[in-house]
């Protein structure tokens, strides 16, 4: 008897959890001034569609954990090129380059300017939504509909790292490049909280040793970087950089 009281309340457990996780809450969004974005009206038209319903929870126990060899879905200019991006069971699954391990779960809606109301693995917890109005403009939400922006931020990692990067003279990249055109270096800094470097990859290599290298020591000479500002609610952030020897 006492183990079927213990199965019960497990059962119940189970099924509070995915009732919570199926649930919509209503919530009052930031929208944009005309100031900040011509596209500000059609913005705020997907914001307010998006926050009328949506979930604070969902479940992720059906989600691979671990990318493989899964097919990738084709960037529309809104991926971030540290991390895979998969469709799956009707979401969108993000993996860590890296580790492979998914990151966040995301989902689509195509009726609506470009977005992604993107949850964090394996929690399911709310992360932020993120709606784009082009590869060079997009405006990143909190769980609570707070606009974050992370634009002037980044802008002051990369001036950093610009300032402490040592260009080898044009005569010796012509020596190390050896005929060779494309010398870009493409990096993936990642950031935690503090500022202090987490990890920093390589995306695209020079397939010059000497000029890989470089562009990393402008970073390490750059680090450590500023903490956040207090309204950032990401954990860690992944910034661009890239290092165009060919100029």
């Amino acid at each position: 008897m006492k183990r079927l009281l213990i199965l019960c309340a497990i059962f119940l457990l189970m099924s509070s959890n995915v009732m919570a996780a199926s649930k919509y809450v209503k919530i009052e969004p930031e929208f944009l001034q005309p100031s900040q974005s011509t596209s500000s009206e059609k913005v705020n038209e997907t914001l307010a569609i998006i926050f009328s319903k949506i979930k604070p929870v969902i479940n992720t126990d059906k989600y691979p954990k671990y990318y493989h060899d899964f097919t990738l879905v084709k960037d529309d200019g809104t991926q971030n090129k540290a991390y895979y991006y998969v469709k799956y069971s009707g979401a969108e699954l993000i993996y860590n380059t890296d580790t492979n391990e998914l990151k966040y779960v995301s989902f689509r809606r195509p009726e609506l300017m470009k977005c992604r109301i993107i949850y964090d693995y394996p929690s399911g917890q709310l992360h932020g939504v993120q709606i784009f109005v082009s590869d060079k403009e997009s405006f990143i939400y909190s769980p609570e509909g707070k606009y974050v922006d992370y634009a002037p931020y980044v802008k002051e990692v990369k001036e950093k790292v610009i300032k402490h990067w040592k260009v080898p003279p044009r005569k010796q990249i012509d020596i190390l490049a050896k005929g060779q055109k494309d010398l870009l270096v493409q990096m993936a800094l990642t950031l935690n909280k503090d500022g202090s470097v987490k990890r920093c990859k390589i995306l695209k290599s020079s397939k010059i040793k000497a000029l890989d290298d470089n562009a990393g020591g402008a970073i390490k000479a750059a680090a450590p970087f500023k903490p956040f500002p207090k309204d950032f609610f990401n954990e860690e952030i992944v910034i661009i950089l890239n290092f165009n020897f060919s100029l």
